[in-house]
């Protein structure tokens, strides 16, 4: 409108403003145009110090939001948006008050929607104080709450004049970045193994080894790129086992009997692998595959 600006458009356009000061502190950021805004409200790329240069590391998006809320979905296109995200995906809260800014991981929301589609997803993010929590589904399949537990990170503007503050909290940004994309690669490969920390601490890192929780789900549709998998991994497996140890290695008693039943069991389900896969086997390791 000429010569005004909506109140809660300005409050909004003052949460973006202050997210992305502090996310551009630890990441390569363009802000996606208002005409172009269909969820994402920055598309980010880890900006990892290295002597007197920044390496691009990998990509993730970020929405943003002025306070902590649920954020529902429901609408069919909302709906279809937030189950098929291809890359890591932040929440962002900016607080104005305390210039502030707190980063939520939304590796959960895999666990409920591979699990049940229900009829709306409402994302849940938490206090500092709330651990794990695993996805709610109404029996009716009315409702899905996915809760996201604590942020992972909760930045104040003035901690990223220092250095090591922002090589802190990009690394730990790091791990949370590598937790989902794995998830959301085999989601895509079609094994629905999903991994993520059950325990950790708003900006300290992911402990090593973690508590994980571990989420199994399986679809019969999957079945034709299961088989492709599981003959890629066992081509790669017996590969490796070469490479690593070597023709004369293979024949010790500790890895013997392993590398038989391995090259058995490549035998017996060749029509998992695909005539590549083949080549490799008989090239690498003299293995005749028919």
């Amino acid at each position: 409108m000429p010569g005004a600006r909506a109140y809660g458009f300005r409050i909004g356009d003052n949460a973006e403003l202050l997210a992305e000061f502090v996310i551009s502190r630890l990441a390569f950021t363009s802000r996606v145009p208002r005409t172009e805004d269909v969820g994402h409200d920055f598309l980010c790329s880890l900006a990892e110090r290295e002597a007197k240069m920044f390496k691009a590391g990998p990509f993730f998006t970020v929405q943003v939001k002025n306070k902590r809320g649920p954020i529902i979905f429901e609408k069919e296109h909302e709906l279809e948006w937030i189950r098929n995200q291809e890359n890591p995906f932040f929440l962002c809260v900016a607080n104005r008050e305390s210039l502030s800014v707190e980063l939520y991981s939304t590796w959960s929301l895999l666990t409920g929607i591979l699990h049940k589609s229900a009829k709306k997803v409402v994302l849940l993010p938490g206090s500092e104080s709330e651990p794990y929590k695993a996805p709610e589904t109404e029996e009716d399949l009315s409702e899905q709450r996915i809760y996201l537990g604590k942020p992972i990170l909760r930045i104040l503007a003035n901690e990223l004049v220092n250095d090591e503050a922002v090589s802190k909290y990009a690394a730990i940004l790091r791990q949370w970045i590598e937790i989902d994309r794995e998830n959301i690669v085999n989601r895509y490969a079609g094994m629905y193994w999903i991994v993520g920390p059950a325990t950790y601490e708003t900006n300290e890192p992911v402990p090593e080894p973690h508590q994980s929780v571990l989420v199994f789900l399986w679809n019969p549709n999957n079945l034709e790129k299961c088989r492709t998998n599981f003959g890629r991994s066992a081509t790669a497996l017996r590969v490796v086992f070469r490479a690593e140890l070597g023709k004369e290695g293979e024949n010790t008693p500790e890895v013997g009997s392993m590398i038989v039943n391995l090259d058995n069991v490549l035998r017996l389900m060749n029509e998992c692998l695909d005539p590549y896969a083949k080549d490799i086997l008989r090239t690498e390791v003299g293995l005749e595959i028919k």
